[in-house]
């Protein structure tokens, strides 16, 4: 009975055994690791029935599973490592185990270093042939907007290539009986609204459906608009019209009869740019105070950081930069080759880095406001009117349906 009962416990522990799946038997393959903004994206050739694990850690190396090392598992190609510091080197393996079997080998260690966006750019087809002139992002949804109704929606999507920086740009599924007025400005609420230059407002809650507000902005040439607590729209002739509903429009008290090209809501105030170098500013988006620019030129767009210290950027014509640590005094400069930028923004995974946009495919970064770089892989030469940064990734529009992102 003694051997007996010993064969009967050998043959379940064998049987136990055989149900383990034998490791993989070679490494993950075509592993590649490619910086991003505070993040790297790490891609290898996938494998079925595999489960790939990845492990990171700070330094020139890194070995699976040891202490340091944070792991990854059941990672699919591409797979987003994201939370990383900019400017400090990690180390990445991979190994892959096949249900529940031991690892198999690990591939080579990976170095990388992640970077700031803005240098690098890539280009998407054409979105038709209107120019585009605003684009606005929900959190997890684009929307870009243009001439003859044009209206482009795409979700968010970082490691998409084809398109760049989104899953895909969709028409819309829903606009109102022929409309087809030039949209000049977007941007996002609780919901998208976007700004006719003949005053008219669309509405969205999704991007794709759109219906008409009941009462259009009653001014003519309206070129922007922005939430603040309140909707405030701009347009020529120094026009500014306030609206908490987007269906009672007031007229703000104006300093200025020339055109007024932006507006933007930025630490807590609002921030106007226009023709001859007009810059205007409001707490409430009621009241407007003229600042003294310092240039004669056309500023077209603003932006604003809180860190690593405050500071507004203007930009316009002829390369023209305006910057101020208060929103009331105000120091321009001219970038070399003088571009003629129409959008700033400011991004990075710390939201310090300005990048501007403009015609002639025109890209110019800064971290500081006073020192700009131009990128090391240009968008190409169609004019970029509006850019914004979504995570990890400036995405700009413009001319002809341009549109290009930076990773």
């Amino acid at each position: 009975m003694h051997f007996r009962v010993l064969a009967v416990a050998s043959l379940i522990a064998l049987a136990g055994c055989s149900l383990q799946a034998d490791p993989p038997g070679d490494a993950p393959s075509g592993v590649a690791v490619a910086p991003g903004d505070g993040r790297v994206t790490v891609t290898w050739t996938q494998e079925p029935d595999l489960t790939y694990w990845i492990f990171y850690q700070v330094g020139s190396s890194v070995v699976p599973a040891a202490p340091g090392a944070t792991p990854i598992r059941d990672a699919v190609s591409p797979h987003v490592v994201a939370n990383l510091a900019n400017g400090v080197q990690y180390a990445f393996v991979m190994n892959a185990t096949h249900d529940d079997s031991s690892a198999g080998p690990s591939s080579p260690v990976f170095t990388q270093t992640p970077r700031l966006a803005g240098a690098d750019w890539t280009s998407g087809t054409a979105l038709g042939a209107t120019n585009l002139n605003g684009i606005a992002f929900s959190g997890s949804r684009l929307v870009a907007v243009g001439d003859s109704a044009a209206i482009f929606t795409g979700d968010h999507n970082y490691t998409s290539t084809n398109p760049p920086g989104v899953t895909a740009w969709l028409p819309p599924t829903s606009l109102p009986a022929g409309f087809t007025a030039n949209l000049s400005a977007v941007t996002y609420t609780s919901q998208f609204v976007a700004l006719g230059i003949n005053g008219s407002i669309l509405t969205s809650s999704d991007g794709l459906t759109w219906i008409l507000a009941a009462d259009a902005v009653p001014g003519a040439g309206m070129n922007g608009i922005v939430f603040g607590g309140l909707y405030v729209a701009v347009g020529d002739g120094g026009s500014i019209f306030t609206s908490l509903d987007l269906v009672t429009w007031a007229q703000a008290t104006s300093t200025t009869l020339n055109d007024l090209y932006s507006v933007s809501f930025l630490n807590g105030g609002f921030v106007a740019t226009g023709a001859s170098g007009t810059l205007l500013t409001s707490a409430d988006g009621v009241t407007w105070t003229a600042r003294v620019s310092n240039t004669a030129n056309a500023l077209r767009g603003a932006a604003f950081r809180a860190t690593p210290t405050a500071l507004y950027v203007v930009v316009g014509d002829a390369g023209t930069v305006v910057t101020s640590t208060d929103a009331t005094n105000w120091t321009a400069t001219a970038l070399a080759g003088a571009p003629n930028l129409r959008g700033v923004t400011s991004g990075g995974a710390l939201g310090t880095r300005f990048l501007a946009v403009g015609l002639g495919g025109a890209v110019v970064f800064s971290d500081d406001g006073a020192s700009w770089s131009p990128p090391s892989v240009s968008p190409g030469p169609a004019g970029l009117a509006r850019v914004l940064f979504a995570p990890a990734m400036y995405v700009a529009v413009g001319a002809a349906g341009a549109n290009a992102v930076s990773k």
